[in-house]
């Protein structure tokens, strides 16, 4: 084919050629050296006006879909010049030869388990048992949640899967969340005794709720502002002091009494001469949960529920008595429940 030939060709089309023609790393090339690796290979066999038609063909098939496999014959020993690259296909066994079985965790129901079992251990048991194809092969799985060193005997529970010797995975519904699991593949013996050909690793499925552990990372506004405070010269009369007085002043009122302590004694917090000094804050964390659509207001606001209704809320907690009402109202209207926990608190 001509360089114009090609230049008419999109880089699939040109990709489908360089393939045929045995260019390696196609994926790596851009358009541009597509076509000139075709055009480097395409001289050498234009010597043999019959190889020429020949190869022009199949390109002419390649491009069109109807030729997908080209084999090229063994080319004259006087041919010199032409770079004959050995195309080898490899395919991915569908085993390696081992005898393992692994366990996976799909979500907190399900496990999804795989295995394979090696020539050498199906002619053990055919020897020693019965024929392996007529052996029916078992998944026992145990439950050994909290057990130490588990030996096969010391689980909480077992159940029993049975299944074919040509079958190699399978899907396991445990309903069990936060909970640990083993798999072992094998077989019941004449004796009603169960042989053990592998043991899977042990996994722990998720919980498939709400984690009750409250989060001990929280940003405060009030730190920052502290640090501010004090960077700007505080208690030395600097205007910037005075100006981050004036702002921590403004979000005690806008975020209620006690939400950001006063600094109006900053000597309280940082004395003048000595630069050891303690700093004390409390807080106070609500939470809670109600049906998903329920209407929830606390101390008179309306909060925002997650998807599965809990809720959590953080305040801060100054000195005197504090009153938290929480009133939850049904979607319809209809019921309503109100607690009010009452939290007092004194520093001395």
């Amino acid at each position: 084919m001509t360089r114009e030939e090609l230049a008419e060709k999109n880089k699939q089309k040109l990709s489908e050629i360089a393939k045929s023609l045995g260019i390696r790393g196609i994926s790596k090339l851009t358009r541009e050296d597509l076509i000139e690796h075709i055009l480097l290979l395409d001289p050498p066999f234009s010597v043999i006006p019959e190889k020429e038609q020949e190869i022009s063909q199949h390109l002419h098939n390649s491009i069109a879909g109807t030729d997908h496999l080209y084999i090229e014959p063994p080319l004259p020993e006087h041919l010199t010049g032409v770079a004959v690259i050995e195309q080898n296909e490899t395919e991915i066994p569908s085993n390696y030869n081992d005898t393992k079985i692994v366990l996976m965790v799909r979500d907190p129901y399900w496990l999804h388990s795989y295995w394979s079992i090696n020539q050498s251990v199906i002619d053990y048991i055919s020897g020693n048992f019965q024929q392996w194809n007529q052996i029916p092969l078992i998944l026992r799985v145990y439950d050994i949640t909290d057990i130490q060193n588990f030996d096969g005997s010391s689980s909480n529970y077992y159940f029993d899967i049975h299944i074919s010797n040509e079958t190699n995975n399978w899907y396991i519904h445990v309903g069990g969340p936060n909970r640990s699991f083993c798999v072992d593949v094998g077989f019941l013996q004449k004796n009603g005794s169960f042989y053990t050909i592998a043991r899977s690793n042990i996994v722990t499925t998720p919980r498939d709720n709400v984690s009750e552990i409250v989060d001990e990372e929280w940003m405060s506004i009030e730190e920052d502002f502290r640090k501010l405070y004090r960077l700007a010269g505080a208690g030395k009369g600097n205007s910037s002091a005075e100006l981050v007085e004036s702002l921590m002043q403004r979000l005690e009122r806008e975020m209620g009494s006690g939400a950001v302590s006063s600094l109006s004694s900053p000597s309280r917090l940082m004395p003048k001469e000595r630069k050891f000094w303690l700093v004390l804050n409390t807080e106070l964390i609500v939470y809670g949960a109600t049906e998903p659509d329920a209407i929830v207001k606390v101390q008179g606001e309306p909060i925002k529920l997650r998807t599965d209704g809990t809720f959590t809320l953080r305040y801060a907690l100054p000195d005197g008595i504090q009153s938290i009402p929480v009133v939850a109202n049904s979607a319809d209207g209809i019921d309503t429940i109100t607690i009010t926990p009452v939290v007092s608190k004194q520093t001395f």
